[in-house]
């Protein structure tokens, strides 16, 4: 029975690497795919005007993606939804206050391409919960 067990262990622990490679990446991501074109400009100013485009796009689909969940959920579940979206935009500004903190011209760009990264997850999270229970 125990060297039963420390086989499942030692199998279990020979697929970890395959399982964590495995794993899909994080939907958006500081400096990822999106961001690509942006860091292709050539100033500070064209790099941020290209993000917060990107940004704005993003949360059109977000406030589109919320109207939807809240139309397929539960009058018991719309506050608790309302209220996560209010705590979620705070944390959203705090987090990237962080970046904006920071010293030189780059931080303009950090900040902005914050919002947009968290701007695109919470956007493509909601329009995951609107499919749940389809």
């Amino acid at each position: 029975m125990i060297a039963y067990g420390v086989m499942r262990y030692w199998r279990l622990l020979a697929l970890l690497p395959l399982i964590v490679l495995g794993t899909p990446p994080a939907s958006a991501e500081m400096f990822g795919a999106d961001y690509k074109p942006c860091g292709d400009k050539q100033s500070t100013v064209d790099i941020v005007a290209c993000v917060t485009a990107k940004t704005k796009a993003w949360d059109d689909r977000l406030n589109e993606a919320y109207k939807g969940v809240q139309k397929r959920i539960s009058a018991g579940q719309r506050q608790p939804l309302a209220a996560a979206e209010q705590l979620w935009i705070k944390y959203r500004d705090a987090n990237c206050g962080f970046y904006a903190a920071a010293d030189g011209t780059i931080r303009q760009v950090m900040a902005a391409e914050c919002m947009r990264s968290m701007t695109q997850d919470r956007a493509l999270e909601l329009e995951k919960a609107m499919k749940l229970g389809d």
